[in-house]
């Protein structure tokens, strides 16, 4: 009977201890992966949505962005800057510090709602209008 005892506290002293580890370490490739899928690509926007209203841009010279492996950011706006990837309150997010063509600073965040191999898809809220932005690589 003591036996048995001992072994229960002991595996659930195993579990304690190591079961957070393990949520960091998904965090981590969470993340990690994230960085893999937008890595080295130029980004498409193909729709979108803000509010009721969804706008189409295929076939169309439209809005891109680039990320790159060194964790550097330029798009077809002028602006160019630094991102992470970081997972806030359960939500995937992109922070990026820029630099507009006029050198004048901005920092935005967008939410990844899905990211694929040739897929993104990116929201953000500005007071309380919503736009969810759809992009695609090639």
């Amino acid at each position: 009977m003591r036996f048995r005892t001992t072994l229960f506290l002991s595996i659930g002293l195993f579990f304690i201890t190591f079961f957070p580890g393990c949520k960091k370490n998904d965090t981590a490739s969470t993340i990690s992966v994230s960085y893999q899928m937008l890595a080295n690509k130029t980004w498409y926007l193909d729709y979108k949505k803000a509010g009721t209203k969804t706008k189409t841009y295929i076939g169309q010279p439209t809005y891109v962005i680039n990320f790159l492996k060194n964790l550097t950011t330029s798009d077809s706006d002028g602006m160019t800057g630094t991102y992470t990837v970081e997972l806030i309150n359960n939500e995937l997010q992109i922070h990026v510090q820029a630099k507009t063509p006029k050198e004048n600073s901005i920092e935005y965040i967008y939410t990844i709602e899905s990211i694929g191999v040739k897929n993104l898809i990116l929201s953000h809220v500005l007071n309380t209008d919503s736009t969810t932005l759809y992009f695609s690589t090639k």
